[in-house]
């Protein structure tokens, strides 16, 4: 019997393996699904270090915001260990003043009012595009973010603005990458994606309607093909 693919779903910030709980069901059917768990850790570089210390030769990364990030960190270090690339709400651009500002802000309010106040401040940070609320995807959000603590998270604040600035990575990846943002995304928005599907070589950009950074669960059928479809066809 063939061995199946190897697929590493790399959740982002305040999130853990429930963010890809629909895609990890769908992928399953043919892959060899792993989601690696990044808590506590406080760079982005030491992230992939640990998956490339732990992965097969070979094998597929989608990566969500934060894992995004991870994910051009391991396409830069091990080009040829990656088969597919697929990001998803993500940046690759440098840390500016204002990032540095809004992140210490971020951390300032959970520290002031706990993380299990803060986690429903975060969910309405996520679902801030939305007229009417989406209580199933509220109670997911909610629910992995007072998983973190206070340590946890500024840990993860730290790995993100310690980061590199990883356009220059951008025109040396060699294989298709694809790229997904919601519509409705305001932290990492159409245009950001845009600018990034640029840079790359040989790019392709979906844009998911009614989602927003937290697309793989506004619109969980929708990703999950596109992630399908992206794995079986390249």
């Amino acid at each position: 019997m063939p061995q199946k693919p190897v697929v590493y779903l790399l959740p982002g910030l305040l999130c853990d393996r429930d963010v890809w709980q629909f895609q990890s069901s769908v992928l399953a059917q043919f892959a060899d699904v792993r989601i690696p768990d990044f808590t506590g850790m406080d760079s982005l570089a030491d992230m992939a270090d640990r998956m490339l210390a732990e992965a097969p030769a070979t094998f597929a990364v989608a990566g969500h915001s934060m894992g995004g990030r991870v994910g051009l960190e391991l396409v830069h270090k091990a080009p040829q260990r990656i088969t597919h690339l697929m990001l998803l709400s993500v940046g690759a651009h440098a840390v500016s003043d204002e990032e540095c500002e809004q992140r210490s802000s971020l951390v300032e309010e959970a520290a002031h009012i706990g993380m299990d106040r803060y986690a429903s401040q975060w969910a309405d940070l996520m679902l801030s595009y939305r007229t009417e609320d989406n209580l199933p995807v509220r109670r997911i959000i909610e629910t992995m973010a007072r998983r973190q603590t206070l340590e946890q998270f500024i840990a993860h604040i730290t790995a993100g603005l310690g980061r590199a600035d990883q356009t220059r990575y951008l025109p040396g990846i060699s294989l298709p990458v694809l790229l997904i943002v919601g519509q409705q995304d305001s932290w990492s928005p159409v245009s950001q994606h845009e600018g990034i599907r640029d840079q790359l070589p040989d790019a392709t950009l979906a844009v998911v309607p009614d989602a927003g950074h937290m697309v793989q669960l506004d619109q969980p059928q929708m990703v999950s093909d596109l992630l399908m479809q992206w794995l079986q066809s390249h």
